[in-house]
């Protein structure tokens, strides 16, 4: 019996090993709570779309990317040209945020926005990234979210669905 153990052990250790060295990135604790603001809410009017995700302090991993896939709609919004500012914190209308922690890439359909962080947002932090552009036309818009943990071939986390009313101006008058 121990002949058997012996030749069999190294083989089962070897296959743990192969299997742990192919494994994919997860979160212990997936973060579950993202938002979306847009204080300007009225069609054609300049925007500052942010975006807040709170990375649970036992996630066991920091969170790499964003991704925003809007759901079908007859306008795409628009997130600006220039790259993001982040801060972290709680969500405030002032808050600034600084360039070079996330960039933005962009389907070529419009309906998809990568946010990658560089470096990752840690556990126990609230990130929040914001883009400066402009509302479209009036209507509800909606994207699911995707959030990805740092490391290679990351699980893809859904985090539910993000929606933003943009009133017609000329409903108000």
């Amino acid at each position: 019996v121990n002949r058997l153990f012996c030749f069999y052990l190294p083989s089962l250790v070897g296959f743990w090993f192969a299997s742990v060295a192919s494994a994919q990135s997860i979160f212990i604790v997936p973060p579950t709570r993202v938002s979306l603001h847009n204080p300007q809410a009225m069609e054609g009017r300049r925007n500052r779309t942010t975006i807040s995700v709170d990375v649970p302090s036992d996630a066991g991993n920091g969170l790499k990317a964003v991704v925003l896939t809007q759901l079908p709609n007859i306008d795409q919004w628009d997130w600006g040209v220039a790259q993001p500012r982040v801060y972290f914190g709680q969500y405030s209308l002032r808050a600034v945020g600084e360039l070079g922690r996330a960039s933005a890439s962009f389907a070529p359909s419009g309906d998809r926005v990568q946010i990658n962080f560089s470096p990752e947002v840690q556990p126990g932090q609230t990130v929040n990234v914001v883009f400066r552009g402009f509302n479209p036309e009036a209507n509800v818009y909606q994207w699911s979210v995707e959030l990805w943990p740092l490391g290679e071939d990351p699980v893809r986390y859904t985090a539910g669905t993000l929606r933003t009313n943009v009133y017609d101006s000329d409903s108000l008058r």
